[in-house]
């Protein structure tokens, strides 16, 4: 039985009680004594009182112990009943749901105010039952769960709680960047101090208006390139306006009739910020050879892939004569420190791909007699059959099948890409693994898949074909050897391919070379003859025109059968068939090769970026793109196709606004 203690308000009456006791007995004794008496008893009652107080709460340890307990187990309730953790008790044997505290009640009770007790015995008995989650999802949620069979508590809370402070953390992770005025030489060369000064003005207005709304801080470099550095938490808004700056630079740009864009290399990391800026000027790199006007994003890690945003307008980034001839001397070196070149071009060889193929095996052969230029034979088009055998007929040209370059090889030859920066577009990729220095000669823009061990890159998305970067280089090696006629005709006639007869993607520079090669015997009957369409063919491809359906109301879509056949070459000039008709911007021709593989051509003037939406899919040039799809069948490309095409023309209605 529990002892009685006095609380304070019984000590107060108490002591009321006694005071009028007192005060009776003066009153009604006369005696002294008995006076004395009444005050001695009235003492001796208090002390017995304290005495009895005093001993009532000296408790055992025991008591203590029991005392706590009842404390803490209430604190625990209250505790249970407020904390964001569910706790729910349920029977060992059946899994029925036995207690539940207020805020499992919360997170499993439906709109119709229904406890979801079915859907909490699936969780239990789904972990009981071996289940290696530890987590489920709620209502978008997700939760960690921890179950303790021993007494049937089941326990569980918000996963997101406890990484909140984490993902602040990763928000601040640095962020550097580089931006780049594209195109800014070239504007500035023939004006004016006063006209370059307003450029200067306009430019250094612009970053610095975009730097402070975004809290950016920024350092001018050179007149046509800026530093930032930011925190992730700026970049992730940046990108999901997909960098609306692009946009808005260039429309003002284009307000003042200045042919100016902007380009900027971006990474981010969690330290070594010294590697995060070398990646930012690699990304920058990209940028630039993929032809400008665009952002590449990627984190300082390996094993990251970049993004791209923008590239939206045709290449802006102007080629360079010094550049070229820089190029043209860095290749020679390098030449000169191997045995043996093989040149090899992209699979289902093209007349661009073997144009640019024979230039620069024709270039290395004036500096070593060991330079081979590789086909397959067994994968040729009638044109490249034609230009083949053709070939052979000349004594300077060395030409050898993919088998004989891998018995020719030697640990230090050298390996030469033309027309294409793709490791897996490449003729051989059983060759391609053969080497240890690779070089690059290409007019597409660059993406992740370039080659890890080139030792020199030759990209200029500007260029309009392969074959007339290689003749930049032999017009700028200028070696006594001389390209002859057939070799001259072919490197012509890769040209014309790309250009479609040079209506498209020439520039000044382009005739320039075509006005060498002419000047070295190119004759425009020899590749009539090489590039001359077959009947079989031009009734394959007329038969993919006819297929052509409008989507939307500039681009055309044609798709062949699921079970013909169609060669690549065919796909190609059906889209460039399409692309001549009228108000048509973008063509799309979806087929099935020799190869059983769905590939997609596609063609563009330059209202509409195609590689954008060839890149989505697998592949890309700004204007000529394609790529490949091995897992799909005709109608499920053209279905893939139809969608990326709709969300590029959102986007970009979205950007015109």
């Amino acid at each position: 039985m529990r002892r009685f203690r006095f609380a304070t308000i019984h000590l107060i009456m108490i002591g009321l009680i006694l005071f009028g006791i007192l005060a009776i007995c003066v009153r009604v004794f006369q005696s002294q004594t008995a006076i004395l008496t009444a005050i001695f008893l009235t003492l001796l009652f208090v002390v017995a009182l304290l005495y009895y107080q005093k001993e009532t709460y000296e408790i055992s340890e025991l008591e203590q112990i029991e005392l706590l307990n009842d404390q803490t187990e209430v604190n625990l309730k209250n505790l249970l009943e407020q904390m964001p953790v569910g706790i729910i008790q349920f029977d060992l044997s059946s899994n029925e749901i036995v207690w539940f505290n207020p805020y499992a009640e919360l997170i499993f009770t439906n709109e119709n105010g229904e406890f979801e007790y079915r859907f909490v015995k699936e969780v239990i008995a789904n972990k009981r039952n071996g289940s290696a989650s530890q987590s489920f999802e709620k209502s978008g949620n997700k939760y960690s769960i921890y179950l303790d069979e021993s007494t049937g508590i089941f326990y569980f809370f918000d996963a997101s709680m406890g990484n909140r402070q984490l993902g602040d953390v990763s928000l601040l992770r640095p962020v550097i960047g580089i931006i780049s005025v594209d195109n800014y030489d070239d504007v500035t060369d023939d004006l004016s101090d006063a006209d370059v000064s307003q450029i200067n003005s306009f430019i250094a207005n612009f970053i610095s208006d975009f730097t402070q709304a975004k809290k950016i801080f920024y350092r001018r470099v050179d007149m046509d390139r800026f530093y930032f550095f930011t925190d992730y938490s700026v970049l992730s808004d940046l990108m999901a306006v997909k960098f609306s700056v692009l946009d808005a630079f260039r429309k003002e740009a284009q307000e003042r009739k200045l042919p100016l864009t902007l380009s900027m290399g971006i990474s981010y990391g969690d330290s070594e910020h010294d590697k995060i800026g070398q990646v930012a000027l690699q990304n920058l790199n990209i940028a630039l050879v993929r032809g400008g006007d665009q952002i590449v994003v990627r984190e300082n890690d390996d094993q990251k892939q970049p993004m791209y945003f923008g590239g939206g307008s045709v290449s802006t980034v102007k080629r360079s004569r010094t550049r070229t001839r820089a190029m043209m001397t860095a290749i020679s070196d390098r030449l000169k420190t191997v045995d043996s070149v093989f040149v090899v071009g992209h699979k289902h060889l093209d007349m661009d791909a073997l144009g640019s193929a024979v230039g620069m095996q024709f270039f290395a052969s004036n500096i070593t007699d060991n330079a081979y230029t590789v086909y397959n034979p067994s994968d040729m088009n009638p044109d490249i059959a034609r230009a083949v055998a053709r070939l052979q007929t000349d004594e300077q040209m060395h030409l050898v099948t993919v088998e004989q370059a891998l018995d020719m090889l030697t640990p230090r030859s050298l390996l030469i890409m033309v027309d294409h920066s793709k490791v897996s577009l490449t003729l051989s990729r059983e060759l391609y693994m053969q080497f240890r220095d690779i070089i690059v000669v290409d007019h597409h823009r660059r993406d992740e898949d370039f080659p890890d061990n080139a030792v020199l890159s030759f990209v200029e998305s500007g260029a309009s074909s392969a074959s007339e970067l290689v003749t930049e280089l032999i017009q700028f090696q200028n070696a006594r050897k001389r390209l002859n006629k057939i070799q001259a005709s072919i490197l012509m006639a890769g040209i014309m391919l790309d250009t479609k007869n040079f209506s498209t993607r020439v520039t000044s520079r382009t005739f320039d070379v075509a006005s060498y090669l002419r000047t070295l015997g190119s004759d425009s009957a020899e590749i009539q003859n090489i590039a001359a369409i077959d009947f079989d063919e031009y009734r394959l491809i007329n038969e993919l025109v006819l297929k052509g359906e409008k989507v939307g109301e500039h681009i055309l879509l044609a798709s062949g059968s699921e079970h013909a056949v169609y060669t690549n070459v065919i796909a190609s000039k059906a889209a460039d068939m399409l692309l001549s008709m009228a108000g048509i911007e973008a063509t799309f021709v979806v087929t099935r090769n020799s190869a059983q593989v769905t590939s997609i051509s596609a063609r563009s003037r330059n209202q509409i970026n195609v590689q954008r939406i060839m890149e989505s899919l697998g592949g890309g040039h700004f204007n000529l793109a394609a790529c490949q799809l091995p897992d799909l069948t005709v109608s499920q490309a053209r279905e893939e196709l139809l969608g990326v095409i709709e969300s590029e023309l959102i986007e970009k209605e979205a950007a015109e606004e």
